[in-house]
């Protein structure tokens, strides 16, 4: 409507990645009129005057038996137009070019092409140039029958802009629109060398009043399939393949957007047995009396025209009342539609079956774990891997309920996540995954697998399935493990395809340990442009932007820390801003630190908010400094021997950042925050790191994913 309404031509369409047209404006050719803002029905939906919200409903069929089987339902819209053709009227719908490959409204004023509008098109209609010729009927005075989906209904209003007469509009009850890329998709898996020449999507032969798919192409051959034998359907009645705001559609409700609305009257047999064995009966709404007189025409043409009660449509025909449901996996399914075949991509998304399983502590409270498992998914996500995080495995049943907290939320937010399992059942996944990585973080820190058994070292996955670790930590520079423990370690981890592990001291760990010899590589969180934390800063940003303060993350508070923080913020001459471990007693550790303005509760947004805007940052975090790195922070950083100082040491010494560690905390009073750091030299350094650590990763998924190992 906008491109027809531009009095300059400055708008065309564009097809986004899933196949859906949207508006681009011509800058250069625009007036700045403002039509096609102020008439656009999406940014300002209304309701048309008039209309009912309780319609007059009425279920209705054809009398002759040729226009029912010839049409979706009962034969309304035939009827309809045929009366409209013989006041010598133009009738508007969608029809399917076959020359042009797809669906597109028309004009029509003659019988014979009456059929190309007949029945249902499961495709979005491209309506470019439709309002333009309504509109040049009209003040020539024809009668206008138009008829499509509620938003083109809200389009021809608004692009009109006034009410004619002469013109009868028409809501067809929508489930939601496929683009035109899903069934070409769709058609080139049947037919990859063969021009389809037919199309119906409601043909009633062998299975009646449903939906089915009949195809012919030019090589002769054909296909013909009921809803619950057909892909398309399947993809397209379970919202998989539907435009997104379908799913939040302000016509698909009451009132209705059209003087009339047809639908299928679904399960009308039961309210009425005048319908038993039908092959078809159609819906019809009045939504208000403008048009009231065609009940005559309905009662001329039809075999039945009897008043129901609408509300017995509402278990079945919820689309009269609101919009269609669109999937959870929808995005999901027009992302492997790039790299798969139809058929494919829709078994992938339906049977829940991924490319890649993660095991990690990805849904951890721990900002670090979090960040880290959020920086892994987006990277593998970003480069088209199909990832599934796999849920913790618990002991036994009843499985704890959801926290519900900011992780949870953000889980539902970016992650594909597998259901709970039990340890005993975590070898299902082995149907689910194409291949098993471990990584990042402390999977392999002797201390943090007790409880879980091999868990960490993929023992549930069978040996047909690739195995990769990536930037996987030990936490120490040496490993603690019984021997029989570490024997046990070393025949899983030769099942690996490719290792890599974070630390220089994980190297020597590997080699001396267990005879391998492995990669290091960088931590996850580097791997990923910093927009993708600007875009978790802006859920939810800390209250201290425009504030000078100095940021403190401290993990292992003591009396004395706080003591030199409040003296170090003092002589820096900025506010002091303090922050402990989420995962941990805050009240406790806040008492251990002796400092009563401590920041609580922190979510992962408001976290990473703090260290994007201090002045400076002191922490005792590896993560800490990670993100002091990524957002070019003056900082420096404690060592706690107790935690492990490995990380802090290959991290730092790769980045020429070793000067900025300390193991006293009065250290960084005497030389901590004099000298700046450089972070041209620094991310000089970094892009080499992420660039070697990216394509061994990416090197070690194909190759596995091909059958081959890796380094």
């Amino acid at each position: 409507m906008c491109g027809d309404i531009c009095p300059v031509s400055a708008i065309h369409f564009e097809n986004d990645d899933c196949g859906f047209a949207y508006p681009r404006i011509d800058e250069a050719a625009c007036i700045e009129c403002g039509l096609c803002h102020s008439r656009c029905p999406a940014v300002a939906p209304t309701t048309p005057k008039g209309n009912f919200e309780n319609p007059l409903c009425f279920a209705f069929q054809a009398k002759d038996p040729e226009i029912v089987n010839g049409s979706s339902s009962g034969g309304a819209f035939s009827t309809l137009a045929a009366y409209v053709l013989g006041k010598g009227g133009l009738v508007c719908g969608a029809a399917y070019d076959y020359e042009k490959g797809g669906v597109f409204h028309i004009a029509v004023d003659n019988g014979d092409d009456l059929a190309k509008l007949r029945t249902s098109k499961y495709v979005q209609s491209d309506a470019s140039g439709i309002y333009v010729c309504v509109k040049k009927a009209l003040q020539e005075g024809r009668l206008v029958l138009f008829s499509g989906c509620g938003c083109h209904v809200a389009a021809i209003r608004a692009f009109l802009n006034k009410d004619y007469e002469n013109l009868i509009l028409v809501d067809i009850v929508c489930h939601g629109v496929p683009s035109q890329m899903v069934f070409d998709k769709f058609l080139e898996g049947l037919k990859p060398s063969a021009k389809v020449t037919k199309v119906n999507f409601r043909e009633k032969r062998d299975y009646g009043w449903t939906h089915t798919l009949d195809l012919s192409f030019s090589d002769g051959s054909g296909y013909f399939k009921p809803k619950w034998e057909c892909g398309y359907y399947k993809a397209f009645l379970d919202g998989i393949a539907t435009r997104l705001s379908c799913g939040s559609c302000p016509y698909n409700r009451l009132p209705r957007q059209g003087d009339l609305t047809f639908a299928d009257f679904w399960d009308i047999q039961k309210f009425d047995k005048e319908f038993e064995g039908n092959n078809g009966v159609s819906l019809i709404l009045f939504n208000n009396f403008k048009h009231f007189g065609l009940t005559e025409v309905f009662r001329e043409g039809g075999k039945a025209f009897k008043p129901e009660k609408l509300d017995n449509e509402r278990p079945v025909n919820g689309n009269i009342f609101g919009s269609a449901h669109t999937s959870r996996s929808r995005d999901r399914f027009f992302s492997l539609l790039k790299k798969y075949p139809f058929d494919e991509a829709l078994r992938r998304t339906t049977g829940r079956h991924f490319e890649i399983g993660i095991v990690g502590w990805w849904y951890g409270r721990n900002y670090g774990s979090f960040l880290t498992y959020f920086a892994l998914n987006r990277f593998l996500k970003e480069k088209g891997y199909d990832v599934l995080m796999l849920s913790w495995p618990y002991k036994s049943k009843p499985f704890p309920a959801p926290v519900n907290d900011y992780v949870d939320k953000l889980i539902e937010d970016y992650y594909e996540y597998s259901m709970k399992r039990t340890f005993d059942e975590y070898p299902d996944l082995n149907k689910y995954c194409d291949l098993f990585m471990v990584g990042s973080d402390q999977m392999w820190n002797y201390w943090d697998q007790k409880g879980v058994g091999y868990y960490y070292f993929l023992d549930f996955v069978d040996d047909a399935h690739p195995k990769i670790s990536y930037s996987t930590s030990f936490g120490h520079k040496r490993y603690e493990a019984p021997v029989t423990t570490t024997e046990i370690q070393k025949v899983l981890l030769k099942r690996f395809n490719a290792i890599s592990v974070r630390e220089n001291d994980g190297v020597d760990i590997c080699r001396e340990k267990f005879g391998l010899s492995v990669t290091r590589t960088i931590d996850p969180v580097f791997l990923v442009d910093h927009s993708y934390y600007e875009e978790l800063i802006a859920k939810s940003p800390a209250d201290n932007q425009g504030r000078k303060y100095l940021f403190c993350y401290i993990l292992t508070p003591t009396p004395e820390k706080g003591t030199i923080l409040k003296t170090i913020a003092a002589r820096l001459g900025l506010e002091l801003v303090i922050a402990l471990d989420g995962q941990t007693n805050v009240e406790e550790n806040r008492a251990k630190l002796g400092i009563e303005d401590v920041r609580m509760n922190l979510n992962v947004s408001q976290w990473l908010s703090l260290i994007k805007n201090a002045d400076y940052v002191i922490t005792d975090s590896f993560h800490g400094v990670c993100f002091s790195i990524i957002f070019r922070k003056q900082f420096s950083c404690m060592i706690n021997q107790l935690r492990g100082s490995s990380r802090f040491d290959t991290l730092l010494g790769i980045l020429d950042l070793g000067d900025r560690a300390f193991t006293q905390l009065e250290e960084v009073l005497d030389r901590g925050v004099r000298r700046q750091i450089d972070y041209k030299g620094v991310y000089d350094r970094l892009a080499k790191e992420i660039a070697f650590s990216s394509e061994w990763l990416l090197n070690a998924l194909d190759t596995a994913l091909k059958g081959g190992k890796g380094k």
